[in-house]
């Protein structure tokens, strides 16, 4: 007969055989990991199923007559089973206080009749249940009141205090169940959700900016108002964001995969309110551009040849948005230096009336109000003694140290809201000669 070689199934495992064994399995763990962590539902799927089917299997086991109502332990499960640890257990607290209010409810009612309950105990229940539900601090638990005290009330019979019992008691087994599930099993984390939400808005608002300048490059009057669409959505997104990162916070509450980066999520919040400024004051800019593409403002107006100075402007400032958090000065003083030419092109315009360049006016407030409120220290502002061109530009011929019309090269000086300075030279004011005489 020939001789049979050992094939690998008869050989003994060796030590590297079963340590190479594990790094697989435990590789295979972290891809199935990561994959759940990728699909927030696909979590939370599997973690309902898991904590609905060892809540089934540990109700019959709960000693006394709950044992009799194990269906409700499974639905505890899933009442209590949340995204988020914190929402897990304020859910299920407040089911359960919802739950007992109701079973006391129809114990009450039960007390005031004999016999099976009527229709006068169903709608008693009905109407003070809703009623009860109306309290805000039941939270969750209110949609319960109403359910509970009908199902103790038509399906507990003459055995009502032990179906009321085993209610109460399996609801709460399904419920802590729930809890320990979410709490052992990846508790989910959502902060980098939140950081790649904020990166996303943070683009959005760069691409409207520059969406705006280029209103400014078109030929007038405007047709397409897409761009005007696009900007005027910015605040709902804003909102979706700021729930992204609210619940990016909770998710950390009572968290232990949060030790391992402990960290709160203060600047997601600070660059939250930021980019709510910024896209407060791109609506203003947008809105008063598309009055001046259409040619349909009376009291706002500018001239033509200041386009190409606002584009110019909106399109440094839309830099700086996009570079937000990268610390780019450079970004910073070129934006500063654009929206410093747009005021001097306005001042150009001096000498004609202040409806014909407030348009400009108004766009150039609002763009040093986007880069103050990206650079709310002013660490990035040009120095004049760092800088000739600076110093020659405060160098003016009639030594008003580059303030012109009441304004500095970034805005108005005393007051950011207060109108430009645009009357002609030629106004006459109080105390000046009458030129005619």
């Amino acid at each position: 007969m020939p001789d049979r070689r050992p094939t690998p199934t008869d050989r003994r495992a060796t030590p590297t055989d079963r340590r190479a064994a594990l790094r697989r399995d435990a590789h295979t763990a972290t891809h199935w990991t990561r994959v759940l962590l990728a699909q927030p539902r696909l979590l939370l799927a599997v973690k309902t199923a898991l904590a609905a089917a060892l809540a089934y299997w540990i109700a019959p086991q709960v000693p006394g007559v709950a044992a009799d109502y194990p269906y409700y332990a499974p639905l505890g499960a899933v009442i209590a089973m949340y995204p988020t640890i914190k929402s897990s257990l304020r859910q299920g607290f407040q089911v359960l206080v919802g739950v007992i209010v109701g079973i006391a409810l129809a114990t009450a009612v039960f007390s005031l009749q004999d016999g099976q309950p009527g229709v006068l105990a169903v709608a008693l229940v009905v109407g003070v249940g809703v009623l009860v539900a109306g309290i805000r601090w039941l939270g969750a638990g209110r949609d319960w009141v109403l359910t509970a005290g009908l199902f103790v009330l038509l399906l507990g019979g003459a055995n009502a205090e032990a179906y009321s019992l085993g209610y109460i008691v399996q609801i709460g087994v399904g419920v802590v169940v729930g809890v320990v599930v979410n709490l052992v099993l990846v508790p989910p984390l959502y902060a980098s959700r939140a950081e790649e939400r904020l990166l996303r808005v943070k683009d959005s608002l760069a691409d409207r900016a520059d969406e705006v300048a280029g209103v400014f490059e078109t030929p007038w009057p405007l047709e397409d108002d897409e761009w005007e669409r696009r900007v005027g959505v910015l605040p709902s997104t804003l909102r979706r964001v700021r729930d992204t990162v609210a619940y990016a916070d909770e998710s950390r509450r009572m968290n232990p995969r949060w030790l391992l980066r402990r960290r709160d999520l203060g600047q997601e919040y600070a660059d939250l309110a930021t980019y709510e400024r910024v896209s407060f004051h791109l609506q203003d800019v947008a809105e008063v551009s598309g009055i001046l593409g259409r040619r349909i403002g009376r009291q706002i107006g500018m001239p033509d040849d200041l386009a190409p100075d606002v584009a110019h402007a909106v399109h440094g400032v839309a830099t700086v948005i996009r570079r937000h958090g990268a610390e780019d000065v450079d970004a910073f003083t070129d934006a500063r230096r654009r929206v410093a030419d747009l005021w001097d092109a306005v001042d150009r315009h001096r000498d004609r009336p202040t409806t014909d360049t407030s348009g400009g006016v108004s766009i150039a407030v609002s763009l040093g109000r986007i880069i103050a409120a990206l650079d709310p220290d002013d660490t990035t502002a040009p120095r004049p003694e760092d800088d000739a061109a600076e110093e020659a530009r405060t160098a003016d011929d009639d030594g008003t140290g580059g303030q012109v019309g009441g304004t500095d090269s970034t805005g108005p000086v005393d007051d950011d809201s207060a109108p430009r300075d645009t009357a002609p030279h030629d106004t006459v004011q109080d105390g000046d000669a009458d030129p005619a005489r």
